[in-house]
């Protein structure tokens, strides 16, 4: 296993960002790719969007076939590379398949089934692929080095009293070269439909909203939480799903979380149409929820609770540089948030061209000025079911881009 630290912090990245092919035009129209038994793969403004339906082997293959490619150019680098250089064997990546097959549930099972079914691999490979982020951290002992910026604003703060969130993924700049990938599912079941933002073959919810409004983005912890991965837990990739499948309100998804133990070091925004709030996740010391002191909240990568009994520790992406920004900017706009502002707010960037923190600064990085840069940023009106997208970054440049999830999951 020597040099998988290398690897990994250089490619992990890309299981918490990643960005789209590169566009200069905007646009919300809905382009068809290719079609599969039901499933759709559309694109829009150079950001995939695969719409999946049926039972969850059903949209599982659809994912596979309509995926197939894509996700074959993310297994090359992510771990065809350390196979060819003999730094993975068959033994290591059977365990890795067994734990999240093993303790999966009956629709996590059932979509990797239909995912290998879809694209003619077997099921280890499809496994091992969506469960290559905890690998990485597991044998790469990989430090926080990313940031992420989380607003949410209602009630009194927004313009309408309605729920609006902006959120920033910041992580390394190689994974720019890769496609960011919305997938919309309509299950059967009697789960929820839902929209995550993920990456070819990994389907977590790092990005997410439901169709009952309920939301979930996800910030590394490592920096206050630990950086250990327990290997006797559940999968946090697959407990997200199941989270997001089932849960109609905050309520119950702060429930959900207040039941776990997490296996990795986590920080999730989380929210319905009426409030948000922080759930912050020790792997070593358990779960915290911080509440909003009014009707906005920021989150960053920083444990912010009190009774952690923790310092408030700055980290190498200025997590509390940009937690003071982010809250200063929605002091100065209370009570006019909206999409439109909520983007404009996102869009705020933290340093000067010269690399000096900007005055009445934001959070977005569209260069490396310090650990990370923003490679997509996303925008959630819950009440009206609307997401908008961006890239930020010159050279891969998209600009916001509206999906509107509500005629999607018709």
């Amino acid at each position: 296993m020597k040099n998988l630290k290398n690897y990994f912090f250089a490619f992990l990245g890309l299981l918490f960002s990643a960005n789209v092919i590169a566009q200069n035009n905007s646009s919300s129209d809905l382009k068809l790719i290719k079609e599969y038994k039901g499933g759709k793969l559309y694109e829009a403004n150079g950001f995939l969007v695969p719409v999946i339906e049926g039972s969850n082997e059903e949209m599982g293959e659809q994912y596979g076939a309509l995926m197939k490619d894509e996700m074959q150019k993310t297994y090359d680098l992510l771990v065809q590379k350390l196979i060819d250089a003999g730094e993975l064997d068959e033994e290591t990546i059977q365990f890795w398949v067994t734990r999240a097959y093993g303790t999966g549930s009956v629709r996590t099972k059932q979509f990797y089934d239909g995912v290998a079914e879809g694209t003619g691999w077997p099921l280890n490979k499809v496994v091992f692929l969506d469960q290559v982020m905890e690998f990485g951290y597991y044998y790469g002992k990989l430090h926080s080095f990313a940031g992420c910026t989380s607003i949410a604003a209602w009630g009194e703060n927004s313009k309408d009293g309605e729920m609006y969130i902006g959120r920033n993924m910041d992580w390394s700049e190689e994974f720019l070269q890769f496609p960011s990938i919305l997938t919309v599912r309509k299950p059967n079941d009697g789960s929820y439909k839902m929209a995550t933002m993920g990456w070819p073959g990994m389907y977590a919810a790092f990005t997410a909203m439901n169709e009952k409004g309920v939301y979930l983005d996800l910030h590394d912890g490592a920096s206050m939480g630990g950086s250990l991965v327990f290997l006797e837990r559940p999968s946090i990739i697959n407990v997200l799903t199941d989270f997001m499948s089932e849960s109609p309100s905050l309520d119950a998804l702060k429930a959900r979380f207040n039941g776990i133990n997490n296996s990795t070091s986590t920080i999730y925004t989380i929210a319905d149409k009426n409030s948000a709030a922080s759930m912050e996740c020790s792997s070593l010391n358990g779960n915290r929820v911080r509440l909003p002191k009014g009707e906005s909240i920021t989150v960053v990568n920083t444990f912010l609770v009190d009774d952690w009994g923790l310092g408030k520790r700055e980290t190498v992406s200025n997590s509390l540089r940009r937690y003071s920004n982010m809250e200063a900017q929605l002091a100065e706009n209370k009570g006019k948030i909206d999409a439109e502002l909520t983007k404009d707010l996102m869009d705020i960037r933290i340093f000067n061209e010269d690399g000096t923190f900007k005055e009445n600064g934001g959070c977005t990085k569209p260069a490396k000025q310090d650990a990370d840069l923003t490679v997509y940023q996303t925008v959630f009106d819950i009440n009206n079911q609307k997401v908008f997208l961006k890239v930020p970054v010159p050279e891969f440049f998209a600009d916001w881009t509206e999906i509107d999830l509500n005629e999607l999951w018709k």
